[in-house]
Parts: C-alpha cells; sequence; structure tokens
C-alpha cells in the first residue's frame, strides 16, 4: 500500500499545508509588530467603555433625597444611625427605602454674632470658611438638587424662605389637631410633632430642629413638569406619613 502513494505528491501537499500557515503567521507577526500597540490601546478603551456600560445599568438612584441644614455637628455613627432611620420610615411593605442624606452646617449672621458675643475671650468662632461654602450648597440645592424634604434649624428655615420662597406651607400636610406650637412660621413643623419624635438617632439633631418641603421647582422641572409634579407627589405622601402620628 505505501509502495503505490507518490513521493512526489506526499511533499507537494506537505509543501501545502506548510505554505498556508507559514502566511497566516507571518501575517499576524507583521501585524503585531506594527500595530500592536493601537491594538492595546484599543482593547483597553473598549474595556473601559465595557465597564462604564456595566456600571450605568447597575447603578440605582436613591428614592429619596434629604438635606439637613444647620448648626447641628454629627459624627459618622450619628449620620449613619439616622440615614437608616430615614430609609426604615421611608421604606413601603417592611423594606427599606434607598436614601441620600447631605448633611449641611450653617448659621445665619444673627446666629455667628450670637456666638461671637456668648464666646468672647474663649478665641472660639465658626468655621466661616465651610458656612460660606455651605450656603452655596443650600442655595444650589434649593435651586436644582434633587432633596424635596429638609431638616433644618429655624432660623435657617427663615433666611432660605425669605430669600427663595422655595417651601410650601406645611400645615396643610399636618393633621387636624395638630397643636400652633408645633408649627414654625408657615412652613416648618417640630421633628416632636413627627414619626421621629421617639427615634433615638435623631436625638442627635438640635433642639427646636423642623421638616419642611420644598415646592420642587427647578430650572429641570420647567422642561418636565409632568415628572417634577410626580416627584413631588412622592414626596408630599411620605411627609404626610411621618406627620400622621398617634
Amino acid at each position: 500500500m505505501e509502495e503505490n502513494r507518490e513521493p512526489e505528491r506526499d511533499k507537494l501537499e506537505g509543501g501545502e499545508l506548510h505554505v498556508k500557515h507559514g502566511k497566516v503567521w507571518r501575517w499576524f507577526d507583521n501585524f503585531w509588530y506594527h500595530h500592536k500597540w493601537k491594538v492595546i490601546v484599543a482593547a483597553i478603551g473598549i474595556f473601559a467603555v465595557v465597564i462604564c456600560m456595566v456600571s450605568m445599568f447597575q447603578h440605582r438612584e436613591p428614592d429619596y433625597y434629604f438635606c439637613y441644614a444647620g448648626s447641628g455637628e454629627f459624627t459618622s455613627a450619628q449620620k449613619s444611625a439616622i440615614v437608616s432611620s430615614l430609609a426604615r420610615e421611608s421604606g413601603k411593605d417592611g423594606v427599606d427605602a434607598d436614601v441620600s442624606v447631605t448633611f449641611l452646617f450653617y448659621m445665619t449672621t444673627d446666629q455667628i454674632s450670637r456666638y461671637a458675643e456668648e464666646h468672647e475671650g474663649d478665641g472660639t468662632s465658626p468655621n466661616g470658611a465651610q458656612i460660606g461654602q455651605n450656603r452655596d450648597l443650600i442655595r444650589d440645592e434649593i435651586q436644582a438638587g434633587n432633596a424635596l424634604i429638609f431638616f433644618m434649624d429655624p432660623e435657617v428655615l427663615d433666611e432660605t424662605q425669605n430669600q427663595s420662597k422655595a417651601f410650601l406651607e406645611i400645615r396643610e400636610y399636618a393633621p387636624a389637631g395638630t397643636p400652633d406650637e408645633a408649627f414654625h412660621s408657615e412652613y416648618g413643623i417640630d421633628l416632636r410633632y413627627t414619626v421621629f419624635a421617639s427615634d433615638p438617632s435623631f436625638a442627635a439633631f438640635p433642639k427646636g430642629t423642623v421638616i419642611a418641603i420644598r415646592n420642587g421647582n427647578s430650572v429641570s422641572a420647567l422642561f418636565q413638569q409632568d415628572k417634577a409634579l410626580e416627584n413631588r407627589a412622592r414626596y408630599e405622601a411620605l411627609l404626610l406619613n411621618w406627620l400622621a402620628i398617634e
């Protein structure tokens, strides 16, 4: 059987196979030599894009945004406890909501003056740079932020409302029979008259802290009025639950 095979044919077939393999390999070797860095950079770029896309799809916006503005200062543990309480009281059917809370230390001009008088001679003073920075952050949050429910020092609320007219009359949301002493002006209600009255984590808030609800008006809301109204309705429903205490 072996004797019937043609030696020249064997050589030709073997040569053909060798040439085909060699062409492919030489092409790849030549291509990689001249373009390897382009390929590596392109691969890194594609990998980065894929990671970003996966992160975008996995990222979940909080259910609610809240903001504190006042002279209270909180430890990390206190902030964590407050966030947990808000998540629990904002959830449904025993499932905690995903919430985001911004804590902004702020004092009005009158408060700073009183502080200076009370601490005259002891060398202490409020952090003016931080207060100035947070003044801008409060303004930005009022004008275009996500938070509609605010926890505020009463004087900070007065100052902010005088400047922005951003808050709604909170008496509209309080249950019938809520005493007048519960309210600060028409726009804030003391924490003692909410579901947080007996919450240990909320004891970290300065005495007299009130809740206020923003009207939700902003530049973006002008172009998405239906969405803005729907979002405001969610926060109003939440506030009604917080004020409906026995």
